[in-house]
């Protein structure tokens, strides 16, 4: 309540928690697990499968040193000016070189990591009401963005060779109207892990293409394979209705924040404007260091080193489970990516089971929060890359501990 204070010609708040009123978009936001599980980490005797953290004992520390101090030599004070709000041209010319093959850099716009990315993206295409599709489970990273701008989610159950098509072909001819993307990751997908085989590739552009429907394609993961390559991305079967988000957060190191859109010359210029509007351009330094280590011969070396290291963790839990669970999980060794998609029986209750790891000292992430519409509880997303072998194994005996006692 407002009341007129006539003598100082003012209004004065009766109600003072009515100063700060935040926005509807502000409210539909939810809050990530991961980052309230990222507050209890440090807890001593704490151990946390729970963030898509990468190993940090990996991070090229002394290349990057030396190339921020050869940049800042040759390049001096034009590192920290104001710059260009498409990005690094070196660096977009490197990435439309290695993953557009035949597209320009004048189609790449760099972004502080993906996550960015996916917001611009959301500004974009996504109005109130908006039907949008996407994979069941999905990234929650990627559902808290969408959120925030009250889409109407429609969720397309996943497979392990990708999403239903049967499903797909459903939902794009019962929806009210035409859904404004389908968003999904093709390469060890977040959180499943799975990756799309080539015909479902090809079945999902096609569908996609003819319904009018344009999909963004997220690869965060797609050079994290562990023994032969992926099929053909989408963005290559069909980069007329393809919209490539990536980053070198997976690969390089995340605290640097550096991701990318490669998207069609006309939607990039409206994209440009609205980073402008929301950063003027993201960190120059940044990109001159990652521009400086990918271009060298040093970063294949470094894909190597991680892909073998995250390999043998990933074997090295896959035993574990084995060891501690039997056949009570039903779980594939991984190919590639940072993640178990656990799937418990209907019984358990993983909301339930990741309270009761906390107060073990072991934190995850409950599967409900992938779910768009009504969430499925008996699953439970693993990060294998960060612990050490000896955490995973602690940690696993932590997990099956629980288990026994929710059973």
């Amino acid at each position: 309540m407002y009341k007129p204070n006539k003598k100082m010609g003012k209004l004065i708040i009766e109600n003072r928690s009515e100063i700060f009123r935040p926005s509807a978009r502000t409210e539909r936001t939810p809050a990530s697990v991961t980052r309230d599980i990222l507050k209890v980490i440090d807890t001593p005797g704490m151990i946390s499968f729970a963030g898509g953290l990468p190993d940090d004992t990996l991070f090229p520390i002394q290349d990057l040193k030396n190339i921020f101090e050869t940049s800042v030599s040759k390049k001096g004070p034009k590192l920290f000016q104001y710059a260009d709000t498409q990005g690094h041209s070196d660096l977009r010319a490197w990435i439309t070189e290695r993953y557009y093959p035949g597209s320009s850099a004048e189609e790449i716009l760099l972004t502080s990591g993906s996550q960015q990315a996916l917001d611009l993206l959301s500004r974009y295409f996504i109005e109130e009401g908006s039907p949008i599709l996407l994979e069941r489970p999905s990234y929650l990273g990627a559902i808290q963005v969408f959120s925030s701008y009250a889409p109407l989610f429609i969720g397309i159950n996943y497979t392990e060779e990708g999403p239903d098509i049967e499903e797909l072909k459903y939902a794009l001819t019962t929806s009210s109207e035409r859904p404004k993307f389908f968003y999904c990751i093709p390469d060890f997908q977040n959180p499943s892990s799975y990756s799309y085989s080539l015909e479902i590739r090809n079945s999902l552009s096609k569908l996609l293409l003819e319904n009018g429907v344009p999909i963004l394609e997220d690869t965060a993961y797609r050079e994290l394979y562990f023994q032969e390559q992926l099929p053909i991305s989408l963005c290559e079967i069909g980069p007329e209705h393809t919209i490539s988000i990536g980053t070198f957060s997976k690969t390089l190191a995340p605290g640097l924040r550096v991701g990318w859109i490669k998207a069609p010359k006309k939607i990039l210029k409206d994209l440009i404007v609205q980073k402008q509007s929301m950063d003027l351009h993201s960190a120059t330094l940044n990109q001159e260091l990652v521009y400086g280590f990918v271009s060298s011969s040093k970063y294949e070396e470094h894909l190597s080193l991680i892909r073998k290291s995250y390999r043998r963790k990933s074997e090295h839990t896959f035993d574990c489970f084995r060891k501690n669970f039997g056949d009570s999980l039903p779980l594939q060794i991984s190919k590639g990516g940072l993640f178990y998609w656990l799937e418990f029986p209907q019984e358990i209750d993983t909301d339930l089971l990741f309270q009761k790891c906390l107060e073990k000292g072991l934190a995850t992430v409950p599967g409900s929060s992938f779910f768009v519409g009504k969430p499925e509880r008996n699953h439970l997303r693993w990060n294998f890359s960060n612990a050490s072998e000896e955490e995973t194994k602690i940690g696993v005996e932590r997990l099956f501990e629980v288990y026994r006692e929710m059973s």
